[in-house]
């Protein structure tokens, strides 16, 4: 930022930049946050891998608790 700006435009920048960025905060909190990745992994080959192993390590796990 240069010096030569007076605290008042530096103020009148910092609150056009904010109400800038409360504006996209709030056009993207009108859905959940999981309601915008539900569904990423779909069909992903490597995601259901790690949910096989993570499900096979589960299972082994109770196994051995009830032994």
């Amino acid at each position: 930022m240069k010096q030569s700006l007076t605290l008042e435009k530096r103020v009148e920048l910092i609150e056009r930049e904010l109400a800038f960025l409360k504006a996209q905060l709030s056009k993207n909190s009108q859905q959940p946050w999981w309601q915008k990745i539900a569904g990423v992994f779909e069909n992903d080959p490597v995601f259901e891998e790690i949910s096989s192993l993570g499900q096979a390590i589960r299972e082994q796990e109770r196994r051995e608790a009830h032994s």
